[in-house]
């Protein structure tokens, strides 16, 4: 892990390609930090906005003190072009420069499903998730999530009671020193232990803002073929991921669970909320992805199914049970 290659992966500024081209030309921290913007803007090829915070003394604080962190807590990292960078994450519009991990980052070589959903699920969900992801580790898959409370949490813990090595990968909001939340510490700690995950792709020391877990969701679907949204009421942020899944063209399918009758109860409660708030804008919700012809899965085998077979089979539950949002 060199200084410049940290620097770079934290300018946020600059797209992907704008980074390699800069490495090209930069072999240490040093000159890019004495750089002013216009220097950055000539060698790029493009303009950068004036507002643009650029204080090359600060960057090369912030990089060493994220190298020191890395160093004390066994963290690594992997570069876009090389071997172990996950190949999935290789095909989205402005992939990340650099991915910062602890454990095994080979887990994310292995075929991958992402579960999302949303921080209170009701008990149907969190059983169903349980259920699905120990299933699909068991099957040898890894299983994506955000570590988040709620969803991301059971997806997390019911792949890890597989028993199976590298079953689960987080995917954090912030440097992968700052684990969010705290109380995942353990399960983190264990994820780590048989040969999962944690990863980020934001320096060590990186705190966790509200765009950085929007960020953060884009990988989470980037790094498996399908994501599987279990529970999500409209507007949920796990909505934002399944968006993310449909500009990088990967599967997205509901879970059963997520038009249970309690379920159902909480959506009608929260599209209440959003329509009280007056915001005018249109919500996301999983009835409309479904509208879209998104599969409906009720358990990890139809969901191996539903990847097989043509667009469109399983878009409709059997018994009527998409009567429930009619």
């Amino acid at each position: 892990m060199e200084l410049i290659d940290i620097a770079l992966s934290s300018l946020y500024f600059l797209t992907l390609k704008e980074k390699i081209l800069l490495r090209k030309n930069i072999d240490r921290i040093e000159r890019l930090a004495v750089l002013s913007i216009e220097d950055i803007s000539f060698l790029i090829k493009r303009p950068l906005g004036k507002r643009i915070a650029w204080n090359g003394n600060e960057l090369m604080r912030q990089s060493r003190l994220a190298l020191s962190i890395a160093e004390g807590q066994g963290i690594s990292s992997v570069l876009y072009g090389q071997d172990d960078y996950p190949p999935l994450l290789k095909e989205i519009v402005n992939p990340p420069y650099s991915l910062y991990y602890r454990g095994d980052i080979r887990c994310l070589l292995k075929e991958c499903v992402s579960v999302v959903g949303t921080r209170r699920p009701c008990r149907d969900a969190a059983s169903a998730t349980m259920d699905f992801a120990r299933e699909a580790a068991a099957d040898g898959l890894t299983v994506v999530s955000g570590n988040a409370n709620g969803i991301d949490g059971f997806a997390h813990r019911g792949a890890l009671s597989s028993g199976k090595e590298g079953a689960t990968a987080c995917v954090l909001p912030c440097g992968i020193d700052i684990i969010v939340p705290a109380g995942h510490k353990a399960m983190v700690s264990q994820t780590i232990r048989t040969g999962g995950a944690v990863i980020s792709e934001y320096i060590p020391g990186c705190p966790a803002v509200n765009w950085r877990f929007v960020q953060r969701n884009r990988l989470i679907a980037a790094l498996s073929p399908a994501t599987v949204v279990m529970q999500a009421p409209s507007g949920s942020g796990a909505l934002i991921t399944a968006e993310f899944a449909v500009d990088y063209d990967r599967d997205v399918m509901f879970h059963a669970c997520a038009f249970c009758a309690e379920a159902q109860t909480i959506e009608a409660r929260t599209l209440e909320k959003l329509k009280s708030s007056n915001s005018g804008k249109p919500v996301r919700s999983c009835a409309s992805y479904i509208d879209s012809g998104a599969p409906v899965i009720s358990c990890y085998g139809e969901y191996t199914k539903a990847l097989r077979d043509a667009p469109g089979a399983h878009a409709v539950l059997t018994g009527g049970q998409l009567a429930l949002w009619e």
